[in-house]
């Protein structure tokens, strides 16, 4: 059988089988002059040989014929015995290594170590001795899988022939002590006694216990499943180190951190018995007093014990928590005279508290990520805490910083889940502490932010911060907190604040009262009441609180011996005398904060009991403050709540109010006027706080005064209009208290009074005030209650036929006649000028209704509950008028009568009298009239005629009426309808309309002058008004004077909302002059003025029909506004045109200022607000949006398509502009009344259609296209629109959606820009119509599939894809490295435009099941994107810089689709076939790549298989030679590469264990192809690629499956490094040798616990390869390799390249790969340069030996480095950084720097440089 690996043969899985034979070793087989001379040695050699090819060509596939082989292998050694060599050494410890596998059982164990023990008889213990890295590897790792039988043969072969070696071993003395300690895991094993004494005797052996122990130490550190063994051994022969003499012990020297890392790798093992087992040892040997802890180790290294010690109370079990108390607390101590427990509480504050706590706080500031270790101190700390003597000293180091961390958390955390886990553990914490604990820390807290040596302000603003948070998040309502602690900290902070407050800090004052509001919230009242806790002492001065309070929380004191420094009714008293104290002090230092201390005096006056305390000072700051005049509001406010509060608590008496109700009232009023509304809510509420606390009229009497005070001239009839202004803001916000009356009454007839006093000022604002007025109900109540408590009226009785009463009642002189005619004639004059709305509530509200004392007093006059305001008034007002008097009084009597009339006249001529007419009045009217005939007074007569008329039209409506009688007779017909934009507001109706004139010119100047004159503001109502009697006028030269106006309107209402704006705006320095009544009055005049023009405009267009040609189609849209506009005639079409163009415009500036004024309101952010004002913000808000959404309702219902357009123009500005309220245009159209989506959706078709195809649609359909938006912004805000949509909206516009969806299939190209978001649009619909049920499911479904494929047919043909355009840089497309983040993302239309169909059909896909249904129609839209853009895609000549992540995204939601491989498959493994796939950008295959191969190998689990059956095992036969040859050779080589990186790819790619099943094929096919030499075909160029796929298998497989690839790893990295040797014959390439140190790299920072058994081979795994003795000589490969370089001269590039290597960070916790550098990756890519342009330039490509710049710059450096770098990195004991080598293997498989590795396979889609290297890089033959 020849040695020459031939093609591959057909064989069968063995359970059994070690794996394919791995190939002849690179290591040079010295045999000497023998093997030259000897023919006897020949033979030996030739029989050897002969029996080490029955290993090859798949000869074992059962275990018989391993025993078989190794029978033959030995006889072939004894055939020759006097030869004291073994032919091919290497190949042969390989074999023998092969056949040591787990998987096969202990009988070829067994053979396999007879056969060792006669190799090492026949070699000698020096032969052992120099092969020892040949012999040894193989045997490491039997003991941890050997069975009974073979233990015994295992441990006998290692002593008889290891044990000599003595001084020999120590290069193998940690594998070694590795490979015995699974041996002595089981105490109670059979052959524990053996390996036990096997090890000792190594000890004993090795002569050099310090070495010994330092190496089982870091045995100990790095193997976490031989840590039992270790144990075992350490609890037996660990030496004395408790005291002085073990600071000279061997475990501490030279390097006493290794020892403190061991006992910190057993506390954090997995198992519970090893971690008791190495708290035993602590106990037993290493206590915290000795000597070696305390002098020797460093601090760091003390702390990383202690906390890894600390750290076991996480496991909760009692075995291992008494172990680690008796640790920290010592021994039990003898000494009678001290208590135990505190001597046990001393020696640990002596020996371990300091390096506890700031080991604790080490942990803490390094901020994880990872909520488990975030938490982890807090849940060490609460179970500390179990024991007093440790957790009573930690947790007050510790509490705060905890609680920092957790706070830092919550801005940091990936999610708002991470976050909650670490707050569950913080919350567990604070609960388990004691609340004296907490609060002292609190106090310290605060006592260190307050204190006058406080670092900078920032600091002491942070920690106050802290303190918030804490009360704000955990549980500090606990009855002792509330109770006793918070009233003292709130007392301390007070008397802090005081002192601070005297150095001028406003910022940290504020700050600190708001912390004491917050504080002040958790105290209830029984905290102050009488307790006989604490010093009762009353008199307590200021210097001593705070030294009390200091004493009460200090760390010397607990809560057990600690008393309450005062009592609960003292401390009350000191609260209010403090805070009373602090409140003088803002008053007379008049300080801004003024208005927190004054809420904070209210808040404690509330909760305190009546105390003894001087208030009088207060008293005199509260007058001092009430007569300043600059005084601020919150001061003001406080002032009067402080009153109110002290008068409640009986404080002040009844004296003491009285002079202060009225300057607090006066004050108060000054805010009260509406053009400084910023304070409105807040001071009436405080009015209102005052009246709940008196309970009497006197504020209603301060408010009258004031009412009467601003008489012009001392003239009462002559008054200002700000007291009216005053008062209508009283009302506004006082009228929904259910006392209303008590204060309201007495002001508001004060206030109509002027409705008398026509021509002043207060006259006007009176009128207005009641077209506006609110609670109308309320007002008539009150005026109702009024007219019902006179008891003159009163109802006559009982009436004759001719409805005279029976008997009349006569007035007497006691009635208040004149009092009772006020009343009425005030209700006459509110009746006179209030609205039809006002008068529609009149009738409508129930009388009873307004309140309780109304409703007494309309029961007691025989009214039901049924009865409206408006028939009890008519009902009183008959009673009035029935009535009668004396002579004597008939001036009286005839006024009371007049006036009565007067009402009763207004009354009836509402239009909502109808309700009256059942009451007969025209028949009690006409008995009154003739009773009346000879009255004196004859005007009497003539207002009862006026009554009269009315009441006699009013009759009409009365069935059986004679008027209703006639009625019936004849009808009237119907006049036209109005289609006015909205309804008037403003005055009622007027029944005689002005003569229209034609107003000259001048008018309209006055118009604009008088809207745009500041001066003009009072009487804006006026105006308005003025204009709606005007416009009719107008009407004819309405388009000529309808832009002027609307401009100036629209600038005033821009003006005037920007000072609304401004004034509530947190930085607002004065109260500027402006009102939101003017902004609404002119709201309603500009609303009125589009819709006198918008009428004339309908009434021209109406005028001039023109009907449509029967060619004219009614089109899709023909039903949507029929009838109302017609096509113009060719003679008026230009100035109809204009005109409309004319009012569009018009419309489009209003529509953006209500636009404006109505998100102010909707806004979340956007500007920081004045807290102080908050309420009158939301009432000011809330008033103007509701007006402006009105007039956008009616202008909508009138223009809605150009109202549409202009809303998805400012949409699109904001995109540009304010992207975070895009949304808010969506809002404000789904609340509008007339923007339903049956009316919308249309028109946002007909916008569409407006600028793609015109002609389809009508003229009165068309847009004017004054709105700058493309057809693509439409189409883009109908996606976003209908996504916003609710699903039941589907069934008003399905029909139009699908009608509209045809007409574009039916005309495409028009659309062709917005054709893919129309796709996005159909699945917004599909998914929206699968949530509901209307209409014929089936077919609708049926039909919206249809539609889609059908578009999605014409998306592809309209426009198809461009193939070529290259895709920018994946990095720089995307910065944000946690998710998809694109520049402009708050531009949704700028979006959309950057994103082709590619990127929308990827969102499109997933909801193709809800669209297309049927998977037969699923996998025709799956074909179709598979083959217009993924197939075309990938076989672009630019791919793959074609590919975009949207690309790749679309292709793995397609790949997710069940049943539709067979439409991607093939494009997928074409391009993943592709060799130019591998110029892809490592960012996009991390992101994209890697997961859509991952689910194709889903779906595909052969494709591996496929890709290792086209790997050709390399040969020899029919190899040409020259330079065919060298082409075939090279042609060869690539395809090998190019399959190796796939395979590579396809490992990294899956997921973990995914290919357990093919490990065999795997390790089949990388044997043979390491079998390749320079002159095989594929050659050894192909070996680095070989590794990159060993590197995928170790990232990308469990060590537990990758037993058989451990000789195969050793082999080749042994071959690899030394060919770095001079004696070495090499054919390596550079890249080859670079590519296996990367494997090395890996190798040493995952540390799989099967390679520490080897790293040996490679590294100086002990302490020498730090502390080196004097006569050192290198043993492992990597030191060899640096000791021949170490007289070579490394540039300057080498020193930069070792200081950025991952070593240099002493800070890093976790193993980075040292070559995962971009200075390596650089020097890479330059010399595959270089070696490309020398083989480009005819020169034979190969570097010289020893020479190549990637040897003298990257790898000597590395190897001289690696063994110290290996040390370190197990010194830090850091997690290995398994990212960081997945990154390094993704750049060298996909980077251009990468390619070359063996001659990369990704350069072969670059002309001249791929196909050069793949030679180049090949060493000669």
């Amino acid at each position: 059988m020849s040695l020459e690996p031939g093609i591959r043969r057909p064989q069968t899985a063995s359970p059994m089988s070690s794996g394919r034979a791995s190939p002849a070793p690179r290591r040079r087989n010295d045999d000497g002059d023998i093997a030259r001379k000897d023919p006897k040695y020949k033979r030996y050699t030739a029989n050897i040989e002969k029996a080490l090819v029955l290993f090859e060509g798949h000869a074992l596939q059962e275990w018989a014929d391993y025993i078989s082989f190794l029978g033959r292998l030995l006889k072939a050694l004894q055939s020759y015995p006097t030869f004291p060599q073994i032919p091919q050494r290497v190949l042969v410890s390989k074999r023998l290594a092969q056949c040591l596998n787990s998987r096969l059982p202990s009988g070829v164990h067994q053979k396999t170590i007879e056969v060792y023990s006669y190799i090492f008889s026949l070699i000698g213990r020096d032969g052992l001795a120099s092969d020892l890295t040949i012999w040894t590897p193989g045997l490491m790792p039997v003991l941890s899988y050997a069975s009974i039988t073979v233990k015994p043969h295992y441990l006998s072969l290692l002593g008889t022939f290891y044990l000599p070696l003595g001084q020999r071993l120590r290069p193998a003395l940690k594998p070694l002590i590795l490979a015995l300690l699974p041996g002595i895991d089981e105490e109670g094993g059979e052959y524990f006694d053996e390996a036990f004494n096997l090890i000792e005797g190594v000890r004993t052996t090795i002569d050099d216990e310090a070495y010994f122990w330092q190496c089982f130490l870091l045995a100990t550190i790095t193997s976490q499943t031989r840590r039992q063994g270790a144990l075992a051994f350490l609890t037996r022969k660990l030496p004395k180190i408790d005291t002085e003499e073990g600071l000279t012990s061997p475990l501490v020297s030279p390097e006493p951190g290794l020892l403190l890392r061991c006992f910190s790798a057993g506390l954090h093992d997995d198992n519970l018995l090893v971690q008791r087992g190495f708290l035993d040892l602590l106990v037993q040997s290493l206590p915290l007093s000795s000597p070696i802890l305390q002098k020797l180790v460093s601090p760091p290294d003390l702390e990383l014990l202690i906390t890894s010690a600390a750290g076991v109370v996480l496991r909760r079990d009692m075995s291992l928590n008494r172990r680690l108390w008796v640790w920290f607390l010592g021994p039990e101590f003898q000494d009678q005279s001290t208590p135990n427990n505190l001597l046990r509480t001393k020696y640990f504050q002596n020996y371990g508290l300091q390096g506890l706590i700031r080991g604790l706080r080490q942990m803490i500031e390094s901020d994880p990520s990872e909520p488990a270790e975030r938490a982890q101190p807090a849940r060490i700390c609460l179970s500390l805490m179990d024991r007093w003597e440790i957790g009573g000293l930690v947790v007050p180091d510790l509490f705060l910083p905890v609680v920092r961390s957790i706070k830092t958390y919550e801005k940091t955390s990936a999610s708002p889940e991470n976050y909650q886990e670490v707050m569950r553990s913080g919350a567990m914490f604070f609960d388990g502490v004691e609340s004296h604990l907490i609060w002292g820390v609190i106090h310290e807290t605060l006592t260190s932010a307050m204190s006058s040596t406080a670092e900078s302000v920032d600091n002491s603003l942070e920690k106050l911060e802290l303190v918030s948070f804490i009360l704000k998040t955990f549980n500090v309502r606990e009855e002792e907190m509330v109770v006793i602690h918070a009233p003292l900290v709130v007392l301390a902070l007070l008397v802090m604040l005081r002192e601070v407050g005297k150095g001028g800090n406003y910022a940290l004052t504020a700050k600190g009262f708001g912390l004491i509001e917050e504080l002040l919230e958790l105290i209830p009242q029984r905290a102050f009441h009488a307790t006989k806790d604490g010093d009762g002492t009353s008199i307590v001065d200021d210097e001593s609180i705070i030294p009390a309070i200091n004493k009460f929380y200090s760390r010397q004191s607990s809560k057990s011996n600690s008393t309450i420094p005062f009592s609960a009714n003292v401390i009350g008293g000191l609260l209010l005398r403090e805070v009373s104290d602090v409140v003088c002090e803002a008053i007379s230092l008049k300080q801004e904060d003024g208005g927190i201390r004054f809420r904070i005096l209210v808040h404690i006056m509330k909760k305190v009991p009546r105390a003894d305390w001087s208030q009088q000072p207060l008293v005199i700051a509260i007058k001092k403050a009430l007569s300043t005049e600059d005084g601020r509001f919150p001061t003001l406010q406080g002032s009067a709540n402080a009153v109110a509060a002290m008068y409640a608590k009986g404080y002040l008496g009844k004296s003491d109010i009285d002079n202060l109700i009225y300057p607090i009232v006066e004050r108060i009023w000054g805010y009260l006027s509406p053009e400084t509304p910023k304070y409105h809510v807040e001071a009436v509420r405080t009015l209102w706080v005052l009246q709940d606390v008196l309970d009497d009229r006197r504020v209603e009497a301060a408010i009258s005064r004031f009412m009467t005070s601003d008489a012009i001239n001392g003239i009462y009839e002559i008054r200002l209009a700000d007291a009216g202004r005053r008062f209508s803001v009283l009302w506004a916000h006082s009228i929904s208290n259910s006392k209303y009356e008590s204060i309201l009454t007495r002001p508001l007839f004060l206030f109509l009074d002027s409705l008398v006093q026509e021509g002043t000022e207060l006259h006007v604002f009176a009128r207005g005030w009641l077209q506006n007025i609110q609670a109308t109900s309320r007002l008539f109540g009150i005026i109702l209650n009024k007219l019902l408590s006179f008891p003159f009226l009163r109802d006559p009785g009982k009436r004759d036929p001719n409805s005279n009463p029976l008997k009349r009642h006569k007035f007497q002189a006691e009635d208040d006649l004149d009092v009772c005619s006020y009343y009425l004639q005030t209700l006459s004059n509110v009746l006179r000028y209030s609205t039809d709305s006002a008068l529609a509530l009149l009738a409508k509200d129930k009388a009873i209704a307004n309140d309780e004392v109304g409703g007494k007093l309309i029961r007691t006059r025989g009214f039901d509950e049924d009865s409206t305001i408006q028939e009890v008034l008519v009902n009183v007002l008959v009673w009035a008028i029935d009535g009668e008097g004396d002579t004597a009084y008939v001036h009286s009597v005839s006024k009371l009568h007049r006036t009565a009339l007067s009402v009763l006249h207004q009354i009836l001529l509402s239009p909502y009298s109808e309700s009256l007419a059942s009451l007969q009045l025209d028949g009690i009217l006409i008995a009154r009239l003739i009773s009346l005939l000879n009255h004196p007074n004859t005007y009497i007569q003539v207002s009862l005629l006026d009554v009269l008329y009315v009441a006699l039209k009013l009759s009409m409506l009365r069935s059986g009426s004679p008027l209703n009688n006639l009625r019936r007779v004849s009808t009237e017909n119907p006049g036209p309808k109005n289609s006015r934009l909205s309804i008037s507001i403003g005055d009622a109706e007027k029944a005689n309309p002005p003569p229209q004139l034609t107003p000259p010119a001048q008018l309209v100047k006055c118009l604009i002058g008088g809207f745009s004159s500041p001066n003009s503001r009072p009487v804006l109502d006026s105006w308005v008004n003025f204009l709606a009697e005007c416009l009719p006028l107008l009407t004819e030269v309405i388009y000529q004077i309808l832009i002027p106006l609307v401009e100036c309107m629209v600038e005033q209402i821009r003006r005037n909302f920007e000072l609304i704006k401004s004034l509530y705006a947190e930085d607002a320095t004065n109260l500027i002059a402006s009102s939101e009544y003017s902004l609404v009055s002119l709201l309603n005049g500009l609303e009125q003025l589009l819709a006198t023009a918008h009428d004339k405009l309908v009434t021209e267009e109406v005028k001039n029909p023109n009907p449509k040609s029967p060619h004219e189609t009614t089109g899709f849209f023909g039903n949507m506004v029929s009838g109302v506009f017609a096509m113009e005639t060719p003679q008026s079409r230009n100035a109809a045109a204009n005109n409309r163009l004319t009012v569009l415009l018009c419309f489009q500036d209003t529509v953006r200022i209500c636009y404006r004024i109505w998100s102010w309101g909707d806004q979340s952010g956007g500007g920081s607000l004045d807290s102080a004002s908050l309420g009158s913000f939301a009432y000011t808000s809330m008033k103007l949006r509701s007006r402006s959404r009105r007039i956008l309702e009616h202008m909508f219902a009138a223009e809605t398509l150009e109202c549409l357009e202009t809303l998805i123009q400012l949409w699109v500005g904001l995109g540009k502009t304010d992207g975070a309220r895009v949304g808010s245009i969506f809002k404000l159209i789904n609340v509008l009344d007339g923007s339903r989506p049956k009316f919308t959706v249309p028109a946002i078709f007909n916008a569409i259609y407006s600028r793609t195809t015109p002609l389809m649609l009508e003229s009165f359909r068309k847009s004017t296209l004054t709105a700058e938006i493309t057809d693509l912004d439409v189409v883009v805000f109908l996606v976003e629109y209908a996504l916003s949509l609710e699903d039941d909206a589907m069934d008003e516009i399905w029909t139009d959606c699908i009608t509209f969806l045809k007409d574009v299939l039916a005309n495409p190209f028009p659309h062709r820009q917005s054709l893919p978001c129309l796709l996005h649009f159909i699945s917004i619909l599909g998914g929206k119509v699968d949530n509901t049920n209307f209409g014929e499911q089936k077919k609708m479904r049926r039909e919206l599939g249809d539609l889609f494929l059908r578009l999605l047919t014409a998306a592809f043909t309209v426009r198809p894809i461009n193939t070529n355009a290259i895709e920018p840089a994946y990095v720089e497309k995307d910065q944000d490295t946690d998710g998809a983040v694109i520049a402009n993302k708050n531009d949704p239309v700028a979006r959309a435009k950057a994103a082709d169909i590619i990127e929308i059909l990827a969102s499109v896909v997933p909801q193709l099941r809800k669209v297309l249904i049927e998977q037969e129609r699923i996998l025709t839209a799956v074909t179709t994107i598979s083959t217009s853009i993924i197939g075309p895609m990938f076989r672009s000549k630019v791919f793959p810089q074609n590919v975009s992540p949207n690309l790749l995204d679309l292709l793995f939601q397609l790949t997710r689709i069940a049943n539709a491989q067979r439409a991607w498959k093939k494009d997928l493994s074409d391009a993943f076939l592709d060799p130019k796939f591998f110029l892809s950008s490592v960012p996009l295959v991390k992101r994209n790549w890697l997961p859509l191969l991952r689910q194709w190998l889903l779906g595909d689990r052969d494709r591996l298989t496929d890709l290792l059956q086209k790997i050709t095992p390399p040969t020899t036969a029919g190899v040409l030679f020259g330079v065919g040859a060298n082409s075939a050779r090279a042609e060869a080589d690539r395809r090998t590469q190019l399959n190796l990186r796939r395979i590579a790819c396809l490992i990294f790619a899956a997921d973990t264990d995914n290919f357990v099943v093919n490990l065999k094929e795997i390790e089949d096919t990388v044997v043979e192809v390491l079998s390749a030499t320079s002159v095989t075909s594929p050659s050894s160029a192909t070996r680095g690629d070989v590794y990159l796929v060993l590197r995928a298998l170790i990232l990308r497989m469990s060590p537990v499956h990758l037993n058989s690839f451990w000789p195969l790893i050793n082999t080749e990295l042994q071959a690899a490094i030394s060919s770095m040797l001079p004696e070495e014959d090499s054919e390596y390439s550079e890249i080859s040798m670079l590519q296996a140190c990367k494997l090395l790299d890996t190798l040493l920072v995952i540390a799989p616990e099967e390679f520490q058994l080897h790293e040996w081979l490679f590294i100086t795994d002990s302490i020498e390869a730090v502390y080196r003795p004097p006569n050192w000589a290198p043993s492992a490969l990597s030191d060899l390799v640096a000791s021949y370089s170490a007289s070579i001269d490394l540039s300057s590039e080498f020193n930069n390249l070792n200081t950025t290597s991952p070593s240099s960070s002493s800070a890093q916790r976790k193993r980075k790969p040292w070559l995962a550098n971009d200075r390596v990756r650089e020097i890479e890519r330059a010399q595959i340069q270089a070696i490309a342009s020398a083989a480009g330039g005819g020169g034979s490509g190969s570097p010289a030996p020893g020479g190549g710049q990637i040897t003298q710059l990257v790898l000597r450096p590395f190897l001289r480095n690696l063994s110290l770098y290996a040390y370190e990195c197990t010194y830090e004991m850091g997690a290995p950084d398994v990212a960081v080598c997945e990154e390094m293997l993704l750049a060298d498989l996909f980077e251009e720097g990468g390619v070359g590795g063996g001659g990369g396979s990704a350069a072969a889609a670059v002309p001249g440089i791929i196909s050069v290297p793949a030679i180049a890089t090949t060493a000669p033959s």
